[in-house]
């Protein structure tokens, strides 16, 4: 065996403490790529990896991960601060957080208690859609839903009865919106609904960016025996123009990870199940 190969054979695997390492060196650049991105609200990736003496690559890969987090937005060539009230593209969200949302899915589907012939509500949003793929494999039931993509995920197995509300075509989100999708849940009252939300504060509630969407959430409230929210770990703190309810409307939250304490105290005060 030649010297190269008898090194190469021996060369020990990474160890724990190296990959500990990786992982604290990610941390700091990111905290400093924020802190560039604070100052100077836009920066490149080629400045970005001239700066930390990094590859592009790893800052690509940066951006990428910060972008799931709802740190920032990435744009052609680099990234820009996402405003507080500024929720990211429906394409970039749909691709983010992929494990952790199928992770709520399977608890919603382990939890909501579902019978036959039921009428349920299904809002739209990355969270919702891996939950409506599982909800039409469960047994037959009345689906209504102002999301396009939901609505194809709800009929996909061709056994349940499956209603798109009418309304304004929100492209960017494959949403219907506006009075005519008001209309077509006041005409109803629902054994159960779920949506998502954009965010939640322990003291305000539920939160929506859009005033349509914090108007349509009011009025399933009103007319459901039971509420589920579903929200992934980055709407806990995050800051929204528009209240929809406060927390004690719903009957339970479902994440994928536990929330800081502040926010289990305000759920138990409020009589709200929470899972993850």
């Amino acid at each position: 065996m030649s010297n190269l190969s008898r090194n190469f054979a021996t060369e020990p695997a990474p160890s724990a403490s190296m990959a500990e390492a990786g992982t604290l060196l990610a941390a700091s650049r990111h905290r400093q790529i924020l802190d560039l991105l604070s100052a100077r609200q836009e920066l490149q990736v080629a400045t970005l990896s001239s700066e930390l003496q990094v590859s592009v690559e790893t800052i690509r890969r940066d951006l990428r991960m910060l972008e799931e987090t709802g740190k920032l937005k990435r744009v052609h060539g680099g990234a820009v601060l996402l405003r507080p009230n500024e929720e990211l593209p429906y394409s970039t969200r749909i691709e983010s957080l992929r494990e952790e949302k199928e992770r709520i899915a399977q608890i919603c589907m382990d939890h909501l208690d579902l019978r036959e012939d039921q009428l349920v509500f299904v809002g739209g949003g990355s969270t919702t859609l891996p939950l409506a793929r599982k909800l039409a494999r469960a047994p037959r039931m009345r689906f209504v839903t102002n999301a396009i993509d939901v609505a194809s995920a709800l009929a996909a197995t061709g056994q349940h009865d499956v209603v798109l509300t009418g309304g304004r075509l929100v492209a960017d989100n494959e949403l219907l919106a506006g009075y005519d999708t008001l209309y077509a849940v006041s005409r109803r009252r629902f054994d159960l609904v779920v949506t998502g939300t954009n965010a939640i504060d322990p003291g305000l509630g539920f939160l929506e960016y859009e005033e349509p969407e914090a108007h349509l959430h009011q009025a399933l409230a009103q007319r459901s025996q039971r509420y589920v929210i579903v929200a992934d770990h980055t709407k806990f703190g995050r800051s929204a123009s528009y209240a929809s309810f406060p927390l004690n409307t719903v009957e339970m939250i479902v994440t994928d990870v536990a929330p800081a304490a502040e926010f289990r105290d305000a759920f138990e005060g409020a009589g709200v199940r929470a899972l993850w």
